[in-house]
């Protein structure tokens, strides 16, 4: 009877040995043309936590459908927060999965990784040094709408999610104006975590070539000056030397004009792309981008690489990453000049050993007309052009404060979930301090990712007192999210949210003049204002066409007289400065 029982006892212990096995396994070991769902992906990691006491899963916000976005955490010693991870002197690692499910293998490579990383007891040693968090699917409401054909240019997996969110929008775009819930819950996990460290990985769609693996590094001059000198010269050759000694040779993301041998550029990530809204806050941001014609188990295998590669580095360079961190956010603080837009100077270049196919001329048999194709029994190896020089292309003086109103709500809860340190008036005031007035901008025929981003924006300073109301905010420029703040209230950055039309109502008027009744205050205001009445003849002589029409000579008048309206075309943001 009792060897019954030891046999019975043996049987339940392997059966659930067998079952707890096969928890842990994940859709793409089981099949490795195949991703995980959202569902497999969260109970994967649940089965995961009960087996170590090295991983935390945590609901981490709403997402823009009704299941949550969650954040995985593997560290040492509970160290489950923030607060914690920092008392204990590890770097901070986040990494960001699925903001395109259809590019779902750095979803399925963080599984692999995490498992590794908890149950290797060598491996598991690492998080003694750093505390990895992971985002495992960002866009849920994309991974949910799975289909096989979305991605026609890419090889496998068999079915994915789809790029755009719930409402149709690229996440990649969404990291200011955060249109999503899912990108105010990354804002917050951003924010509560400021990671030392940043990938989201990706899989690119363009040209053909060898490598398995192209990596994006935050425009090293966008940068603050010590921060990229030490990513580029210190941080990135590690990065790529550690991949290449686990048989990864990764290379520059390949952004070019068609054929790679005329040279690739560096991308320019301004804050609305996950690597730019990072740079902002002095983090060393990549995105990762495997090769969408390789095999998907490949693809998979290069990112888990990758991961394994970048948190190996972080410890490395642990020391000299909290130096120089601390070293960015204070020396930007001191600046009064500030850049706040750079575009890549192609007069300066450097040049960078490239393998490649060669790229072919033919005609179309579709269009008739010339297309190309990469020959893969022709590969070459060659020095080609690296466009890697950001210029600074537009210098703001900062001021001391910005003054907001508090009716602009959008605005303004957008800068607080960005940690942005605010003061309210205690009272109605008066102030006077510099204001733009907005005189021309350019905006797009069809929206982009749900707004009509103004661009080409030509501003007027000037000086002058407008009313400011009790609860209108007070926001020094002299703080931590110093970066944030300019790049998004200067109406001329790139992602500002005048750029992103949170303050367009200011561009239209809202009171108006019958002309048969302006005709005659227009002739007196004419007669009694030698200035304008110079203005005016001045512009009926150099515009033709301004001279033909009358609407528009009486609504010159109108707008520099004392009848229009104070606020149309101005900036409701004050700037003030210590005289």
């Amino acid at each position: 009877m009792s060897n019954f029982i030891f046999a019975i006892t043996l049987f339940f212990i392997f059966s659930l040995s067998e079952i707890h096995s096969q928890s842990l396994l994940t859709p793409f070991e089981k099949n490795n043309k195949t991703t995980t769902t959202y569902e497999e992906c969260i109970s994967f990691y649940k089965n995961l936590e009960k087996t170590s006491k090295l991983v935390k899963v945590i609901e981490a916000g709403p997402s823009d459908v009704g299941y949550p976005i969650h954040t995985i955490v593997l560290s040492s010693h509970n160290d489950f927060t923030a607060e914690k991870s920092r008392k204990s002197g590890k770097t901070i690692l986040l990494i960001n999965n699925g903001i395109h499910p259809g590019e779902p293998e750095g979803i399925d490579a963080s599984m692999l990784y995490a498992r590794e990383m908890v149950t290797d007891g060598n491996k598991s040693k690492l998080l003694d040094q750093i505390t990895i968090v992971i985002i495992p699917i960002y866009n849920v409401g994309g991974s949910l709408n799975r289909n096989s054909f979305s991605r026609v240019n890419q090889n496998g997996p068999s079915e994915y999610g789809f790029r755009g969110n719930a409402q149709n929008l690229d996440l990649n775009r969404d990291f200011i104006k955060c249109d999503s819930k899912n990108a105010e819950t990354f804002t917050h996990i951003f924010q509560n975590w400021d990671p030392d460290v940043f990938v989201d990985t990706h899989c690119t769609d363009g040209a053909d070539y060898p490598y398995l693996m192209t990596l994006i590094t935050s425009q090293r001059h966008k940068l603050q000056k010590q921060l990229g000198d030490f990513v580029y010269s210190h941080f990135v050759p590690a990065f790529y030397d550690k991949m290449k000694s686990e048989g990864l040779e990764a290379f520059p993301y390949i952004n070019s004009d068609g054929d790679p041998s005329t040279g690739i550029s560096d991308l320019m990530d301004s804050p609305r792309f996950s690597s730019g809204y990072a740079a902002l806050f002095h983090c060393i941001p990549f995105i990762s981008e495997s090769h969408m014609l390789k095999p998907y188990d490949a693809r998979v295998n290069a990112q888990k690489i990758l991961l394994r590669s970048l948190a190996l580095v972080c410890v490395d360079y642990k020391k000299q990453i909290f130096e120089i961190r601390k070293t960015a956010k204070e020396n930007y603080r001191k600046q009064t000049d500030v850049t706040i837009n750079w575009k890549i100077q192609k007069q300066t270049t450097d040049s960078i050993l490239f393998h490649g196919y060669e790229v072919e001329k033919m005609t179309s048999e579709v269009t008739g007309l010339e297309r190309i194709k990469y020959n893969r029994n022709k590969p070459y190896e060659k020095k080609i052009p690296f466009f890697d020089y950001g210029k600074p292309d537009l210098k703001i003086q900062r001021p001391d404060v910005y003054i907001v109103p508090a009716a602009y709500q959008q605005v303004i809860e957008r800068l607080k979930w960005n940690g942005v340190q605010m003061q309210m008036l205690s009272k109605d005031s008066m102030i006077k301090a510099e204001y733009y007035r907005i005189i021309d901008y350019k905006s797009p025929a069809k929206p982009y990712e749900n707004h009509f981003l103004h661009s080409q924006i030509e501003l007027e300073t000037i000086k002058t007192k407008r009313k400011f109301f009790k609860g209108d905010y007070l926001i020094k420029t002299d703080q931590p999210s110093m970066r944030y703040i300019i790049e998004t209230l200067e109406p001329q950055a790139p992602d500002s949210y005048f750029a992103w039309n949170f303050f367009d109502a200011m561009l239209q008027r809202k009171e108006y003049f019958s002309n048969y009744l302006f005709e005659d205050i227009a002739t007196e205001l004419l007669q009694n204002n030698y200035t304008l009445r110079e203005d005016f003849e001045k512009r009926k002589r150099d515009d033709p066409a301004f001279a033909k029409d009358p609407d528009a000579m009486l609504n010159f008048i109108y707008s520099r007289s004392k009848f229009s309206e104070p606020g149309y075309m101005i900036y409701p943001v004050a700037r003030w400065r210590e005289e």
